[in-house]
């Protein structure tokens, strides 16, 4: 099974380059640890989605790292790859600056990912063994379905300041039964709030949500396709909507082509989305190399 890395991301709240930013004891960044899960959990190779403006700085603070046995290629998402030249155009018009979303990533990575099964991640999540384990059984056991890792809203929203969360509804036989995004969702008091257009809404503390782990077989891609040209065919969509992965899913689930399959997720997840992350993030890695549960250095192989 394959593993595509979503890399290419901006950081706006972050504030530079989070992919590429030292997390371990000795440097190893966020994205390490989940390629070491990963690869215990039978994910042999790795496909980089990143922009080609962070190249040099992604080969240098990460693929030179990894340990040569490792299956590793990249692809590339950029503003203008997969639009017509007419797209382009719009895209300009409207003073497009942001990239297009993970939906337009994952389609970025079609040739790269061949015929086979994989899984999708985000580099700037930890995600957590369990949940690579989860979804690589799922995958071997049910090739027609697909799956993600199910985490409980109070484990994956920090402590200070605010991050994006899709909340999903599980139906009794454990499938998913509906995302919906919350671009604002941060914790106060114990509690968990989400904006709403003009209102703050209460979110329960136990609600499922998906950190973007996803697994999938090559079925998403024509679907996926056809849903990029839906959201292109918008004029609103060009100046700063994006196109996310989970839109594509809801609408296989919708047409019943599709079931997807909730795994549960490790005990917390964690990342880099504000600045404030980064002594937390250090902090619960440095624990987990101090309790014996990763090897520091990371890659004793090389």
């Amino acid at each position: 099974m394959k593993l595509l890395v979503l890399a290419a991301g901006i950081g706006s709240r972050f504030g530079g380059v989070k992919q590429v930013v030292g997390v371990g004891p000795r440097g190893e960044t966020l994205l390490e640890y989940s390629l070491y899960d990963a690869r215990r959990a039978g994910f042999d190779e790795v496909v980089f989605l990143i922009r080609p403006e962070i190249e040099a700085d992604f080969r240098a603070a990460i693929a030179a790292r990894l340990p040569s046995s490792l299956a590793c290629s990249i692809a590339y998402q950029t503003q203008e790859l997969l639009l017509s030249e007419e797209q382009r155009a719009h895209a300009i018009a409207r003073g497009r600056a942001k990239p297009w979303g993970t939906g337009h990533a994952l389609l970025c990575a079609r040739d790269a990912m061949g015929d086979g099964l994989f899984a999708v991640i985000n580099a700037d999540d930890y995600y957590g063994r369990a949940a690579f384990e989860g979804l690589g059984a799922w995958l071997s056991q049910k090739p027609d379905e697909f799956c993600f890792a199910a985490y409980r809203l109070d484990d994956v929203v920090p402590s200070q300041g605010s991050v994006s969360r899709a909340i999903c509804e599980v139906d009794a036989d454990g499938y998913l039964a509906r995302i919906v995004e919350h671009k604002k969702v941060w914790r106060e008091n114990g509690r968990f709030f989400s904006q709403r257009e003009e209102r703050a809404i209460e979110l329960p503390p136990d609600a499922p949500v998906s950190m973007n782990l996803w697994g999938f077989n090559p079925s998403i891609f024509e679907r996926g396709a056809r849903a990029w040209s839906t959201f292109l065919a918008e004029p609103e969509n060009y100046a700063s909507r994006e196109f996310y992965l989970p839109d594509i899913v809801q609408a296989m689930m919708a047409e019943r082509t599709i079931r997807v399959r909730a795994v549960a997720g490790s005990a917390r997840s964690f990342g880099l989305t504000n600045p404030g992350d980064l002594a937390e993030t250090r902090r619960r890695l440095a624990a987990l190399v101090e309790g014996g549960f990763y090897p520091s250095p990371l890659w004793e192989e090389r």
